[in-house]
């Protein structure tokens, strides 16, 4: 869909009296998603609640996503509960509303979940990343130094991370909420870890390893097993401006096309 909301609603809501069709619950998935993408969060939750079905992951998700691009800290508090009685073992979600939380400056709560986390034994999915070159597939995590090459990609990252500062790239460390340094106060070594950590995130060193592998203007595909995080999709637009290089992620969610600073998701995932 493209964000036609009226439209939208009119076939949405005549499915069955003009095309004899029965809503099913990726219909109410798509239809969730395009509202909460225009801002009517309300009507998507309201629509959510008088669901002849179930809703499931993806539905409720979604409208996870929209409050984190619309900053409804208490409507994703609701929906996070749901999501955790739903599916107790996806981390996914409590990532999301903790950087929600830090965003917002609300570091005790982002270190509440943090710690529910913890003591609940639950680990979080480690994330992965791979870019298939020369025939090889090859794969990263965060912080990777296993690749024969680490030392070529790590230089890259290096001169990556420069010229993205050059180009007023600033760190998003609320995307780093979950390091290990999650206090929220103003100290220069953990802002420094939060940094360094989120410099080697696996994506970013998929990419690296992407752009010293292949010549100029060659697109980079990547494939992500989680959902890709707000300062490396920051970074990646950056990047495919400043290489000139169309960089495709897949992540857990969809596509994301990134050309000449902007991406297809137009910011919202």
């Amino acid at each position: 869909h493209t964000g036609l909301v009226d439209q939208g609603r009119h076939y949405f809501y005549n499915l069955e009296s003009l095309y004899g069709i029965t809503p099913s619950v990726e219909h109410y998935a798509c239809m969730v998603d395009l509202l909460g993408r225009a801002g009517h969060l309300e009507e998507a939750e309201i629509l959510i609640r008088e669901m002849p079905i179930l809703p499931n992951e993806v539905v409720l998700g979604s409208l996870l996503g929209s409050c984190r691009v619309h900053g409804k800290l208490a409507m994703g508090e609701r929906l996070l509960q749901e999501l955790v009685e739903m599916y107790p073992l996806n981390t996914e979600y409590h990532i999301l509303l903790s950087s929600m939380y830090a965003l917002a400056g609300k570091w005790d709560k982002a270190n509440s979940l943090r710690r529910v986390l913890k003591e609940s034994g639950i680990q979080k999915v480690p994330g992965m990343s791979s870019i298939h070159v020369g025939g090889e597939v090859h794969q990263f995590s965060a912080g990777d130094k296993s690749h024969p090459r680490t030392q070529e990609i790590y230089f890259m990252l290096d001169e990556m991370i420069r010229r993205l500062r050059l180009a007023g790239y600033v760190p998003n460390t609320a995307s780093q909420i979950f390091s290990g340094c999650d206090s929220g106060e103003d100290n220069v070594d953990e802002q420094e870890e939060k940094e360094q950590a989120l410099f080697s995130h696996s994506e970013k060193l998929a990419v690296c390893f992407g752009l010293i592998s292949t010549r100029a203007r060659v697109p980079l595909y990547i494939f992500k097993n989680l959902r890709i995080c707000q300062d490396c999709h920051a970074a990646i637009k950056i990047v495919s401006a400043i290489y000139d290089r169309e960089i495709v992620v897949r992540d857990r969610n969809r596509f994301h096309c990134f050309k000449q600073g902007s991406c297809s998701c137009c910011d919202y995932w």
